[in-house]
């Protein structure tokens, strides 16, 4: 399943966390409380860091849920989180 939304070719979005100095996102820790994205959920399956399913199905909704909140509806973030959600 990760195999498959890493494999997306629009992935690259959500691959390593959000760098809010680098992007120029003041705000983003604000917004977003708890950050995720797909390069450190698949670091922490790499060291069996998920003992249940529903911590991975969790974790992946997270990562396109702050996309989702932070890029708000009609950007294309917003857009590519949601097909990506949907596809999981």
């Amino acid at each position: 399943v990760l195999k498959k939304l890493i494999d997306h070719e629009c992935s690259w979005i959500f691959m390593q966390p959000v760098d809010p100095v680098e992007l120029n996102l003041p705000d983003y820790f604000e917004i977003i409380k708890n950050p995720m994205d797909l390069g450190s959920i698949k670091k922490r399956m790499e060291n069996n860091g998920y003992k249940l399913i529903a911590e991975f199905g969790a974790d992946v909704r997270l990562t396109f849920d702050n996309a989702i909140s932070y890029n708000g509806n009609g950007s294309d973030v917003c857009k590519v989180a949601r097909d990506m959600k949907s596809t999981f």
